[in-house]
Protein backbone atom coordinates (compact mmCIF):
# COMPACT_ATOMS: atom_id res chain seq x y z
CA UNK A 1 0.00 0.00 0.00
CA UNK A 2 1.42 3.37 -1.02
CA UNK A 3 1.15 6.10 1.58
CA UNK A 4 -0.71 9.25 0.67
CA UNK A 5 1.68 11.25 2.85
CA UNK A 6 3.84 13.56 0.71
CA UNK A 7 7.59 13.09 0.89
CA UNK A 8 8.04 16.63 2.26
CA UNK A 9 5.86 15.75 5.30
CA UNK A 10 7.97 12.66 5.91
CA UNK A 11 11.16 14.74 5.66
CA UNK A 12 9.82 17.36 8.06
CA UNK A 13 8.74 14.60 10.47
CA UNK A 14 12.20 13.01 10.34
CA UNK A 15 13.76 16.41 11.05
CA UNK A 16 11.44 16.91 14.05
CA UNK A 17 12.29 13.42 15.33
CA UNK A 18 16.02 14.15 14.95
CA UNK A 19 15.77 17.32 17.04
CA UNK A 20 13.62 15.40 19.52
CA UNK A 21 16.21 12.64 19.82
CA UNK A 22 18.95 15.24 20.33
CA UNK A 23 16.99 16.78 23.20
CA UNK A 24 16.26 13.35 24.71
CA UNK A 25 20.02 12.70 24.72
CA UNK A 26 20.51 16.13 26.29
CA UNK A 27 18.08 15.20 29.07
CA UNK A 28 19.72 11.83 29.66
CA UNK A 29 23.19 13.38 29.56
CA UNK A 30 22.25 15.92 32.22
CA UNK A 31 20.90 13.21 34.50
CA UNK A 32 23.80 10.82 33.91
CA UNK A 33 26.47 13.51 34.35
CA UNK A 34 24.79 15.64 37.01
CA UNK A 35 27.81 15.90 39.34
CA UNK A 36 30.29 16.49 36.54
CA UNK A 37 28.17 19.31 35.12
CA UNK A 38 27.90 20.93 38.55
CA UNK A 39 31.63 20.59 39.05
CA UNK A 40 32.25 22.58 35.88
CA UNK A 41 29.70 25.27 36.74
CA UNK A 42 26.90 24.20 34.42
CA UNK A 43 23.32 23.92 35.60
CA UNK A 44 22.26 20.29 35.16
CA UNK A 45 18.70 21.13 36.25
CA UNK A 46 18.40 23.72 33.46
CA UNK A 47 19.91 21.37 30.89
CA UNK A 48 17.63 18.52 31.97
CA UNK A 49 14.49 20.69 32.12
CA UNK A 50 14.99 22.31 28.73
CA UNK A 51 15.90 18.98 27.16
CA UNK A 52 12.78 17.40 28.62
CA UNK A 53 10.52 20.26 27.49
CA UNK A 54 11.84 20.13 23.93
CA UNK A 55 11.68 16.32 23.87
CA UNK A 56 8.02 16.37 24.87
CA UNK A 57 7.24 19.20 22.44
CA UNK A 58 9.00 17.33 19.64
CA UNK A 59 7.15 14.10 20.36
CA UNK A 60 3.84 15.94 20.32
CA UNK A 61 4.72 17.76 17.09
CA UNK A 62 5.81 14.51 15.41
CA UNK A 63 2.49 12.98 16.44
CA UNK A 64 0.35 15.81 15.01
CA UNK A 65 2.40 15.85 11.81
CA UNK A 66 2.22 12.09 11.32
CA UNK A 67 -1.48 11.80 12.18
CA UNK A 68 -2.31 14.78 9.95
CA UNK A 69 -3.99 16.91 12.58
CA UNK A 70 -5.25 20.30 11.44
CA UNK A 71 -3.16 21.95 14.16
CA UNK A 72 0.06 20.59 12.61
CA UNK A 73 0.67 23.55 10.30
CA UNK A 74 0.50 26.33 12.89
CA UNK A 75 1.98 24.21 15.65
CA UNK A 76 5.01 23.52 13.47
CA UNK A 77 5.56 27.19 12.72
CA UNK A 78 5.14 28.26 16.34
CA UNK A 79 7.39 25.54 17.77
CA UNK A 80 10.06 26.14 15.11
CA UNK A 81 10.08 29.85 15.97
CA UNK A 82 10.20 29.13 19.71
CA UNK A 83 13.00 26.59 19.32
CA UNK A 84 15.06 28.94 17.15
CA UNK A 85 14.56 31.77 19.65
CA UNK A 86 15.39 29.56 22.64
CA UNK A 87 18.50 28.23 20.91
CA UNK A 88 19.88 31.71 20.32
CA UNK A 89 18.90 33.11 23.72
CA UNK A 90 20.54 30.11 25.36
CA UNK A 91 23.64 30.42 23.22
CA UNK A 92 24.06 34.16 23.74
CA UNK A 93 22.93 34.67 27.33
CA UNK A 94 23.04 31.37 29.22
CA UNK A 95 26.22 29.70 28.03
CA UNK A 96 29.18 31.03 29.96
CA UNK A 97 31.57 31.01 27.02
CA UNK A 98 29.90 31.19 23.62
CA UNK A 99 31.51 29.08 20.94
CA UNK A 100 33.66 30.97 18.42
CA UNK A 101 31.69 29.67 15.41
CA UNK A 102 28.99 32.37 15.56
CA UNK A 103 28.81 33.01 11.80
CA UNK A 104 28.63 29.31 10.92
CA UNK A 105 26.03 28.59 13.62
CA UNK A 106 23.86 31.54 12.61
CA UNK A 107 24.01 30.59 8.92
CA UNK A 108 23.20 26.92 9.52
CA UNK A 109 20.43 27.54 12.07
CA UNK A 110 18.81 30.15 9.82
CA UNK A 111 19.07 27.86 6.79
CA UNK A 112 17.54 24.92 8.70
CA UNK A 113 14.72 27.13 10.00
CA UNK A 114 14.02 28.40 6.47
CA UNK A 115 14.01 24.85 5.03
CA UNK A 116 11.70 23.64 7.80
CA UNK A 117 9.28 26.53 7.25
CA UNK A 118 9.40 25.99 3.49
CA UNK A 119 8.63 22.28 3.95
CA UNK A 120 5.67 23.05 6.21
CA UNK A 121 4.31 25.76 3.92
CA UNK A 122 4.54 23.42 0.91
CA UNK A 123 2.66 20.77 2.90
CA UNK A 124 -0.03 23.11 4.23
CA UNK A 125 -2.70 21.82 1.87
CA UNK A 126 -2.03 18.26 3.04
CA UNK A 127 -3.07 19.18 6.58
CA UNK A 128 -6.13 21.13 5.43
CA UNK A 129 -7.60 18.42 3.15
CA UNK A 130 -10.66 16.45 4.15
CA UNK A 131 -9.80 12.92 5.23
Amino acid sequence: MISERPLRVTIVSVFVLSITAWNAMRTYGAIANWNILREFGASPAYIMATGLVWTMAGMWLAYVLWTRKRSAFWSSLVLAGLYFTWYWLDRLFVQSSPAPNFIFASAVSTLLLALFILGIVWAKSFFEQER
